[in-house]
């Protein structure tokens, strides 16, 4: 089933038996929370809450489905609001990573230096990280993947430096 990125937040659920040795939620935390909006060029995605082994499957779905029906290659996930990222979140935001770029678009991950997630990216993902949303405008591409398209060969040529 897909949904339109514009659809109302998605609230995932706890599975009934989270996998070995995965950490369990404390009495009161909250579940993983996904709002879908737009941001200048950027879908962003605002997460709240918890990105771990019970809550990575429903979060893929959603970013999966937003990449897939979004008007624009470029993705922004703002990390700042969330709790806890495990292994499964990490590996997450990883696989996203890969997935932007198969759709030929950019990803950028806000995460301020002292939210939790910023401790649990790779440092694969750390040339895509920005502290504040207000950043997201000055690393937009002059020129989006999907931009090219519109342009002749001829035209593109004629802007060129070459």
């Amino acid at each position: 089933m897909l949904v339109r990125p514009t659809e109302p937040p998605l609230e995932a659920t706890s599975s009934p038996t989270p996998p070995a040795g995965a950490p369990t939620a404390p009495p009161g935390a909250r579940a993983l929370r996904v709002q879908t909006g737009r941001y200048g060029r950027y879908t962003l995605l605002q997460m709240s809450g918890r990105l771990t082994a019970d809550t990575a499957v429903t979060a893929e779905a959603q970013i999966l489905t937003t990449i897939v029906l979004a008007p624009s290659p470029h993705l922004a996930l703002d990390l700042s609001e969330l709790d806890v990222v495990d292994l499964h979140g990490a590996h997450l935001l990883t696989k996203t990573q890969f997935a932007v770029r198969a759709a030929r678009g950019t990803l950028h991950l806000i995460a301020p230096a002292n939210a939790p997630a910023r401790d649990a990216l790779s440092r694969y993902l750390l040339h895509c990280v920005v502290q504040r949303r207000e950043d997201l405008p000055l690393l937009a591409p002059l020129t989006a993947p999907s931009d090219l398209g519109s342009l002749s060969p001829l035209d593109a040529l004629e802007g060129s430096t070459l």
